[in-house]
């Protein structure tokens, strides 16, 4: 292995020297290209970046400039240069310190930002969540890139293909468990857990979570939108209702267990209304979890009863014999007593949402088998 290092260290230093630099101060050469995709797709409110470009050998440094943006007919589009209001981090988010808005907006920075920059050094392209603004999705444009060093300046046309997209969804889910957990001998059962789940692949998966992005009603989630404001930031309204729509109480949410976190951990502003937990945060995405985190996984409970008389575990127990409940209890492995030792209940919501558009969200989980008034 040391081996074969070495002669490919050998024959890139080969390579290398074969190279012979034009005459003059500095080289910059006209096969300058942005490496990755031929046609970069930005999907509206989005944020990515690209690859870097290829140098081909061009003398260091090389500064890097957006020349011009064409439109179909060649015309500049002016709307890519035009600054929008755009906040983001300074110093990195704890959220198991920065728990009030003082602290949380210290670390936040308010600026105005195009929707597509450049980066200076490595010609890299940046497009963040101000492409929202950006007309006309389906349409190509194309970048003209300048490109400077020592030995002079050159335009590059077509330095990237841009088209846009409207396929980008305000929140992305990964992850949704719907749960009842019935309290025996000190030990949580999980009696019901409906998982929706990318990691590993439940069943239908993709046909579910279309379900609650169509918002269909034939999920237990639903996830909507109720109004634009705050423009910057989100307001998150969580409501745990029971089968008939009766909200359990928003005051008894509460992260589920020591060493687990939840949507209250990771924001700010909490109130208990007649509609469910009402949180906020200053910025998108959230929730937010040292920044930038897919994967934060909220852990959350709703109040714990100890009268059973508003679960109705006889048809969970019919369900779970026919196989039509999703559950956590192995096959053979409901108790004969029917559960008639639990001391409690309560449910439970695992997920992994994340929210990338402002504005003030709704999410109403829908628990089966429970009803508050105790009339099955």
């Amino acid at each position: 292995m040391i081996m074969k290092k070495y002669i490919y260290l050998l024959i890139t230093l080969l390579l290398v020297s074969c190279f012979k630099q034009p005459d003059g101060v500095g080289f910059l050469s006209d096969a300058i290209y942005l490496k990755g995709a031929d046609t970069i797709f930005i999907s509206l409110g989005g944020k990515a970046q690209t690859d870097y470009a290829w140098l081909d050998n061009s003398s260091l440094p090389c500064t890097f400039s957006i020349e011009n943006i064409r439109d179909k007919n060649g015309n500049r589009s002016e709307q890519f240069f035009t600054e929008s209001a755009y906040r983001t981090w300074n110093t990195p988010y704890n959220f198991l310190t920065d728990t009030t808005v003082e602290l949380v907006n210290a670390k936040l920075t308010d600026m105005t930002l195009p929707p597509l920059m450049i980066n200076s050094t490595n010609g890299q392209l940046l497009y963040v969540e101000t492409t929202a603004n950006l007309k006309n999705p389906g349409d190509v444009f194309h970048l003209d890139a300048r490109v400077t060093n020592s030995s002079g300046s050159k335009v590059f046309p077509d330095y990237a293909i841009l088209k846009l997209t409207s396929d980008k969804q305000p929140y992305t889910i990964f992850e949704i468990t719907n749960g009842i957990s019935v309290v025996r001998n000190g030990a949580n059962n999980f009696v019901l857990y409906d998982q929706i789940n990318a990691d590993p692949l439940s069943p239908n998966f993709t046909e579910r979570r279309q379900n609650i992005y169509d918002d269909n009603g034939k999920e237990f989630v639903r996830i909507q939108k109720i109004s634009d404001d705050p423009a910057i930031g989100i307001k998150f309204i969580l409501r745990m209702e029971d089968s008939k729509k009766n909200l359990f109480a928003p005051e008894k949410y509460a992260t589920y267990a020591a060493g687990t976190y939840s949507f209250i951990d990771v924001s700010i502003n909490r109130k208990n209304t007649s509609e469910g937990m009402e949180v906020e945060f200053p910025i998108t995405p959230w929730p937010a979890y040292n920044n930038w985190n897919d994967f934060f996984y909220n852990y959350l409970r709703g109040p714990t009863f100890n009268d059973f008389k508003y679960l109705n575990i006889n048809k969970m127990y019919a369900d779970f014999q026919a196989g039509k409940l999703p559950s956590l209890i192995g096959t053979g492995a409901w108790p004969s007593n029917n559960w008639a030792d639990a001391t409690a209940w309560f449910v439970r919501l695992r997920t992994r949402v994340r929210f990338d558009e402002g504005g003030t969200w709704k999410m109403t989980v829908t628990v089966p088998y429970t009803d508050l008034t105790g009339n099955f």
